[in-house]
């Protein structure tokens, strides 16, 4: 999503169609600088939805993960020129780089992948109770994916918190649903349905510009999705079977 030139300024290259990026509740977040949430922000404890982190920093010698707590895939460290050899993935994203910015400068590769970024229609969704600690095996527990946070919605909300600071004036757009680490939950969440699907289609049918969902972004999807959650999971015993299609309170769900 952050590395593409595809969906810069929201379209595709090609054709100039809408293209949207929904992620969902990721084990890690590149950091597109070298700072990270202090470590207030990363308590062990679960802090719940309502999460925020305002602190950030470059992590200090002793605490900085052996110096690779920017190394790619949390951060930007060891994609340009020469920082690896052929073969290895950095090698691979370098060279994939270069040809959409087309410079081998480290602040300018970094800055046109920040830039790319600031244009593109990135959306994410959290569960609500996505909340079990990396070091029990729900995520990437390495050192400088801990920096980040302890459990994955943790790390999602200080991401948002990272995203306005990195991006002085802008908001991220994102939501929370009534939920664990559940795909099932999320693709029933509505502004799933509102991000993937129905705003596109008042685009089709308008020929304009979709408007967003009526309810505001950065909100859980409240009571009412979890009592249709709790609906579903009654009539339908598990709803999120693998491979099985059900009618759920008028939404078509499959999982794999």
């Amino acid at each position: 999503a952050a590395l593409s030139p595809e969906g810069a300024n929201g379209v595709t290259r090609s054709r100039g169609l809408p293209l949207r990026i929904i992620v969902g509740s990721p084990s890690t977040l590149m950091y597109l600088s070298e700072e990270r949430p202090d470590r207030a922000c990363r308590p062990s404890r679960d802090q719940g939805r309502h999460w925020s982190c305002s602190n950030f920093s470059i992590p200090s010698p002793g605490h900085d993960c052996d110096s690779h707590w920017n190394s790619y895939f949390i951060g930007l460290r060891g994609l340009h020129d020469g920082a690896s050899s052929k073969g290895h993935l950095k090698y691979d994203v370098n060279q994939y780089l270069r040809r959409s910015i087309n410079t081998s400068s480290v602040s300018i590769l970094s800055k046109g992948i920040r830039d790319r970024w600031a244009t593109k229609d990135v959306r994410f969704l959290f569960g609500s109770h996505d909340t079990v600690h990396c070091n029990v095996g729900a995520c990437n527990n390495r050192c400088e994916a801990m920096l980040t946070g302890k459990n994955r919605l943790q790390r999602g909300l200080n991401f948002m918190s990272y995203l306005q600071r990195l991006f002085p004036g802008s908001e991220p757009v994102w939501s929370t649903y009534n939920g664990g680490h559940s795909a099932g939950l999320a693709y029933a969440s509505r502004h799933f349905t509102a991000w993937a699907f129905e705003d596109f289609k008042a685009v089709r049918e308008t020929g304009g510009e979709a408007e967003e969902p009526a309810s505001p972004d950065g909100e859980d999807d409240g009571e009412a999705d979890e009592d249709q959650e709790q609906r579903c999971t009654a009539e339908e015993g598990d709803p999120y079977a693998s491979g099985a299609f059900i009618e759920c309170c008028g939404d078509l769900v499959k999982t794999f």
